[in-house]
């Protein structure tokens, strides 16, 4: 009798610390999607800047220089917007496993946004630079 109450406290806490790190392993798996599609972004705010670099000097002495500077002021708001998520994403949030995962669903649909942000962006000034810049 004494061994199978041993088992059942012992199992009782087992499947109890297993609920209570279920909210854990969650916000920690959003937390690395997020790095991740940072991860996968971050390296092409180079090319934003080369790009928008290359429209701004083809402005100067083309009749395009309207087409090619909104194009350059687009490929900049996206580099600003990732800058920005950068710095307002507070990696070490503090707050009931709750609050941090609902911290953490708005951070991840803000990443997301800057990436198609970014990315359209890119795939619209290779698509012009091409027709406007040569």
């Amino acid at each position: 009798m004494m061994k199978l109450l041993r088992w059942s406290y012992l199992f009782l806490w087992i499947f109890l610390w297993g609920c209570a790190s279920t909210s854990g392993n969650e916000t920690d798996l959003l937390y690395q999607e997020i790095m991740a599609v940072h991860d996968e972004v971050m390296p092409k705010m180079g090319k934003i800047r080369n790009l928008e670099k290359q429209f701004r000097s083809a402005a100067l002495t083309s009749p395009n220089a309207t087409e090619l500077l909104r194009q350059a002021d687009v490929l900049a708001s996206a580099n600003e917007a990732m800058m920005n998520w950068m710095r307002n994403f507070n990696n070490d949030f503090q707050g009931l496993d709750e609050e941090k995962k609902e911290y953490l669903l708005g951070q991840k649909k803000q990443v997301y946004q800057v990436k198609e942000l970014m990315n359209t962006s890119i795939l619209w000034s290779e698509e012009l630079i091409g027709s406007a810049i040569d």
